[in-house]
């Protein structure tokens, strides 16, 4: 391709080992996104590229050539021709076919795997020949083509998993652009490019090592001595090192699943008080704590992934609904002195950013008059005793991952939904959220769930007033890096480069 160098070494980094190499016995990212995951492939993934504009859950093909939908609920994929498993015994680079995919989709939803979730709305698939699929759902979906998509749901050869029953020690084949060369307790996974990979000149790089290195501080010292080429940077961090070198290339990504949350729960005394909650709202000043604590690496999103910017609530609409001392006065002022009892924020300890946000509303509540103490709690009794079982009044802390948008709107705020903790029981809101986890129209979609943040919004009960922007730098010599993390993806890694 003219302008573009081929071949060469791209190194990356890891922050934690894996545990095995079974992608389908493993729910965190360290295995299928930034180890040996990486060589195989989805039915679909997410798209990267200069067009994509963050945050995106658009999809494309990767092994189909062409899908389409048979009435509401019925998906037929067609799979790409010079689809191969990578030529390793014992699979040997056959052709990938039908029966792969649905080997692979079975063994991913069998009911002990971890992330059986996302393809738990299949209720049948049919292999139509070698080459065409059929898979029927249980009902309606919005969200399966993310859940094909997703980083989690790799195509795995059957030969492979038969070498030894399971897939925790090897054989590692895929059908990606990247080939396991050796992996490394505590060192790295190191890759060579597949040169039969179905898609023509790609990867652009010969070889990709991606180190284990858990430790924040080697990791950038790692990369200022260009060991690494492409590194996270926390907001400290990135400040120090951009003071440094103020002609840094860098990408501030938003993630809208990472970073600080607050629920009030309205199930207990003050908050079954609608009044109470959105004084709440009104006390906090978001944008003030992005700019003081976040060091402007964070933005006000909802708690759930989001498929594209045009969900995102406009600033203007978000001022009506925080930053007004005098309105939540007004508010509690209509409760008459005495009603409300004391506030305790529970706050997770996940760092100093967490707490420190959480005593700046400390403050702004104790600015309109509430009683309120603030409580640190450690990550496992937030995640379990708070977050999960809804011991709390006001909760402060990172929201659970979510895979999909269905995987938070059904079970977090539905009424009925199992992680309902917060005691949200509103019929106009599970209303909206049933309805668009069944539509397929994009437009009508993307109204419905600006919906539901209004109406999240209007009755206080969760947001996030803090969703980070991850901050990526790069060396010189990386060209053409444009990531798109949503998913747990990782096709970005196949169309950087490097120069001589």
């Amino acid at each position: 391709v003219n302008g573009i160098n081929r071949g060469g070494l791209l190194n990356i980094s890891s922050r934690a080992n894996i545990e095995h190499l079974d992608v389908h016995d493993e729910a965190s990212p360290v295995l299928s996104t930034w180890g040996p995951g990486i060589v195989y492939s989805r039915l679909m993934r997410y798209s990267t590229g200069t067009g994509v504009k963050l945050p995106s859950l658009k999809v494309e093909c990767d092994l189909c050539q062409s899908w389409y939908m048979e009435g509401n609920d019925v998906f037929v994929f067609k799979l790409r021709e010079n689809a191969e498993w990578q030529n390793i015994d014992p699979v040997n680079g056959r052709k990938v076919n039908s029966e792969d995919v649905i080997f692979s989709y079975s063994r991913q939803t069998q009911p002990d795997r971890p992330n059986a979730p996302l393809l738990g709305g299949i209720a049948s698939m049919q292999a139509v020949d070698s080459t065409n699929i059929k898979i029927s759902l249980s009902s309606a979906d919005s969200d399966f083509l993310h859940s094909v998509a997703h980083g989690h749901s790799k195509i795995v050869a059957p030969e492979a998993v038969a070498e030894n029953g399971d897939l925790r020690e090897g054989p590692t084949i895929g059908t990606g652009p990247w080939i396991l060369v050796d992996t490394s307790q505590d060192i790295m996974h190191s890759f060579k490019a597949n040169h039969s990979y179905f898609e023509p000149d790609v990867p652009l790089i010969d070889e990709l090592d991606i180190h284990i290195i858990s430790d924040q501080d080697i990791r950038n010292a790692a990369f200022r001595v260009g060991s690494l080429d492409i590194e996270q940077m926390d907001e400290t961090q990135w400040i120090s090192y951009y003071k440094d070198n103020p002609s840094a290339e860098f990408l501030a990504i938003p993630d809208t699943t990472m970073g600080l949350e607050i629920s009030l729960n309205a199930r207990i005394e003050p908050f079954t008080d609608v009044r109470v909650r959105r004084a709440v709202f009104q006390s906090i000043d978001p944008w003030g704590a992005i700019d003081d604590i976040w060091h402007s690496r964070a933005y006000l999103s909802p708690s759930f992934p989001i498929a594209s910017s045009d969900w995102l609530v406009s600033e203007k609409d978000l001022r009506q609904y925080f930053d007004n001392p005098d309105r939540a006065r007004e508010l509690l002022g209509e409760m008459g002195s005495g009603q409300i009892s004391s506030i305790e924020i529970t706050v997770g300890d996940f760092g100093e950013l967490y707490y420190a946000h959480a005593l700046r509303i400390l403050d702004e509540l104790r600015n309109v008059g509430l009683t309120a103490d603030v409580n640190l709690v450690n990550k496992r009794k937030y995640a379990n005793d708070a977050w999960a079982d809804g011991n709390y009044q006001m909760l402060i802390g990172p929201p659970a991952h979510s895979a999909t948008p269905n995987g938070y709107l059904l079970p977090v705020l539905h009424s009925a939904g199992r992680l309902n903790s917060s005691g949200i029981r509103d019929d106009e809101l599970d209303n909206l959220i049933e309805r668009q986890s069944r539509e397929l129209d994009k437009q009508v979609r993307t109204e419905l769930i600006k919906s539901i943040q209004y109406r999240l919004l209007e009755d206080a009960y969760r947001f996030m007033p803090a969703a980070k922007l991850s901050v990526w730098t790069w060396g010189s010599r990386v060209m053409d890096f444009h990531p798109n993390f949503a998913g747990f993806g990782y096709s970005h890694w196949n169309t950087v480069w490097v120069k001589d």
